[in-house]
C-alpha cells in the first residue's frame, strides 16, 4: 500500500512537472477549447441547471483564444459559432458575448452580416438593452450603409430615458439628411414637459441643436440655387429647403446677421448645459482632492472638452458650494 502511494505521488508529481513543457509542444497542435466544448444544442442539459456559471467558464476560456491563429481558419470560425451559440443559448442575457462576437466576425473575420445577425439576436433577447441596441444601428450603417434599417433600429432607442446625447443627434442628424424634418423635431417632445428642469432644458438643447441642422442646410442650398446667401428669413419660406412643418419653429430660432446665422436661444442653452456639466465636474474634483477648483482648473477641465468654457463677456465664474454660475464683472 505505501509502495502504491509513493507511486501515485511520483507520478503526480511527473504530471505537474510536465505539464508546462508538454502544453507548450503541443499548444500550436491543438484547437483551444475544441475538444470540450459541447454540442449547443445539448448545453442546457450538461449544465445540469447552472446555466450562468458554465456560460461564463466557456467564455473565460474562450476569450483569450479569439485573436489566436488557429493555422485554420473555417475551423476557427466553426470553434466562434459553436462559442457563441453555446453561450447565448445558456445565458440570453450576457451582452459582452454579442458585443465582442459582433466585433470580431464584423472587423476581424470581415463577416458583416453575421455580425448583425449576433446583434439581432442580442436585441431580441434583451430588448431593454440600449447598448445592444445601438451597436446594431451603428453595424447597420457602417457596414451596409442601410439608413433605413439604421433609423428604425434608432427610433427606438431615442424614446428610451438612458439613450445618450450623441446617439439622440445622430438620429436627428439622419432624418435632417433625409428631410425627415417633422420627425427630428418630434424626437425631443416626450422630454419637454418633464417636470424636472434639467431634464427639460436637456430636451430643449436637443430640439434648438436639430433646428439648427435644418436651418443651416436651408441656408446651404439657398445659397447653392440663387449664388447668394438669404437676405431675410422669407426667402428660407421654401418648401423645397425645409418642410412646412418646421416654418416656424426653424425660422424663429435664429437670427441672420449678414452672411451669418446666430441662434441666440441655442447658446442660452449652451451656456447651461456647460454649467451643469462643470458644476458636476467641480463636485467629483472636491471630492478627489478635498477643495473646491479654482477658476484656471475649472477651464481646463475635461468634462466640457474645452466647448463654451469662457464666460461671456462682461461676466466671470463663480465657484462655490452651490455649483458654478455666471455673474456680471
Amino acid at each position: 500500500m505505501l509502495k502504491l502511494k509513493v507511486g501515485l505521488v511520483l507520478c503526480a508529481a511527473g504530471a505537474i512537472a510536465l505539464r508546462g513543457p508538454l502544453g507548450d509542444a503541443n499548444e500550436m497542435r491543438r484547437v483551444p477549447g475544441a475538444r470540450w466544448m459541447p454540442d449547443q444544442r445539448l448545453a442546457k442539459l450538461f449544465s445540469l441547471g447552472h446555466r450562468s456559471t458554465c456560460a461564463d467558464a466557456i467564455w473565460l476560456n474562450a476569450i483569450g483564444n479569439l485573436s489566436r491563429d488557429f493555422g485554420d481558419q473555417a475551423r476557427k470560425r466553426r470553434w466562434l459559432d459553436t462559442v457563441f451559440d453555446t453561450i447565448t443559448r445558456l445565458e440570453p442575457t450576457f451582452s459582452n458575448v454579442y458585443s465582442w462576437g459582433a466585433t470580431y466576425l464584423g472587423m476581424l473575420s470581415n463577416d458583416k452580416e453575421s455580425a448583425i445577425d449576433l446583434l439581432k439576436k442580442g436585441v431580441a433577447n434583451n430588448p431593454d438593452d440600449v447598448k445592444l441596441q445601438i451597436e446594431l444601428a451603428m453595424a447597420h450603417f457602417e457596414y451596409k450603409k442601410d439608413r433605413a434599417a439604421t433609423l428604425a433600429v434608432l427610433e427606438r432607442v431615442v424614446k428610451h430615458p438612458k439613450c445618450d446625447a450623441i446617439t439622440m443627434g445622430f438620429y436627428d442628424s439622419l432624418l435632417v439628411d433625409d428631410r425627415a424634418d417633422y420627425a427630428a423635431l418630434a424626437t425631443m417632445a416626450p422630454w419637454l414637459d418633464s417636470p424636472n428642469v434639467d431634464v427639460k432644458e436637456e430636451a430643449e438643447l436637443y430640439l434648438e441643436r436639430t433646428k439648427k441642422l435644418i436651418a443651416f442646410r436651408a441656408w446651404n442650398e439657398f445659397r447653392d440655387k440663387h449664388g447668394r446667401d438669404a437676405k431675410s428669413k422669407d426667402e428660407l419660406r421654401d418648401k423645397s429647403l425645409m418642410a412646412p412643418e418646421v416654418f416656424e419653429p426653424v425660422l424663429g430660432s435664429f437670427e441672420i446677421d449678414g452672411d451669418k446665422l446666430r441662434f441666440p436661444r441655442l447658446d442660452e442653452l449652451d451656456r447651461k448645459h456647460a454649467l451643469r456639466t462643470m458644476t458636476s465636474w467641480s463636485r467629483q474634483y472636491r471630492i478627489e482632492h478635498g477643495h473646491l477648483p479654482d477658476v484656471p482648473e475649472l477651464m481646463r477641465n475635461p468634462w466640457t472638452g474645452g466647448r463654451n468654457i469662457a464666460p461671456p463677456a462682461g461676466q466671470h465664474y463663480v465657484i462655490d458650494d452651490a455649483g458654478v454660475r455666471l455673474e456680471n464683472d
